[in-house]
């Protein structure tokens, strides 16, 4: 439930106040529309501050923001609004970039068809590109088949976790599909992932990790085999020629 603010929050937003803001707001019932005023601040402390609320407000599930509601439906309109509330650039600064990248990477996991703002066409440090790779990466696998191979995509996917994606069938499939040795690795790594917290099923991780038995490092070929000796992995009697 939120609450309308009252004139001492007013007061403190347009004296840019951010320690008074930082002391009397509540994520979980901080206004929506104050939200949105705070990530549009034309102060840095204002917007970082209502960033960090909005982040957690994004982690809190199914807020009745508007209305009330239940079940999947109020965890939907709250996602919507989390969204709405976002602002369209990628940031000012690289704190704000990492912010919002965070906020837009806990979207696409959970909110079909979310969009990124245009983070590639902007002047970001190199650690605010990972955190938005990796945010797009999360959301739609196919990046994988265009991003050069190199650190940044490296790191992007290292960062990742297989809860975090949108469809993690796909991201293992995507990586395991790209043939490079590191991406392997980290397919192997969000396979278990998704395996031991019951988001793939076994035959589909046995599937992926078999093609992994191609890779040209025999490091990774030596884990996808000691992984295929695991007791889950005996879904289905193994043919000869394997």
């Amino acid at each position: 439930m939120t609450t309308p603010p009252d004139e001492t929050i007013i007061d403190a937003l347009d004296r840019a106040d951010a320690s008074l803001l930082a002391r009397r707001l509540d994520a979980r019932t901080c206004p929506p529309e104050l939200l949105g005023r705070m990530v549009r601040h034309p102060a840095p402390r204002i917007r970082h501050l209502g960033l960090t609320l909005l982040t957690e407000r994004a982690d809190i599930p199914g807020i009745p923001d508007s209305g009330g509601g239940g079940g999947d439906a109020a965890g939907a309109g709250h996602l919507a609004l989390v969204a709405r509330l976002l602002p369209d650039s990628p940031g000012a600064s690289p704190e704000e970039s990492l912010l919002l990248a965070g906020i837009h990477a806990r979207l696409v996991a959970r909110k079909p068809g979310h969009r990124l703002p245009d983070w590639r066409a902007a002047a970001l440090p190199a650690r605010a590109r990972i955190a938005w790779l990796r945010a797009e990466i999360l959301g739609d696998p196919t990046v994988l088949r265009t991003e050069p191979a190199g650190e940044p995509l490296y790191r992007a996917v290292r960062e990742s976790a297989a809860a975090g994606a949108h469809r993690p069938d796909r991201l293992v499939a995507e990586l395991v599909d790209t043939g490079d040795p590191v991406l392997g690795t980290e397919a192997l790594r969000l396979a278990r992932e998704g395996l031991h917290a019951g988001l793939l099923a076994p035959a589909f991780v046995r599937g992926r990790l078999v093609r992994l038995l191609d890779s040209p490092d025999p490091d990774v070929v030596t884990d996808v085999l000691r992984e295929l000796a695991e007791p889950w992995a005996a879904v289905a009697p193994w043919t000869h020629n394997r």
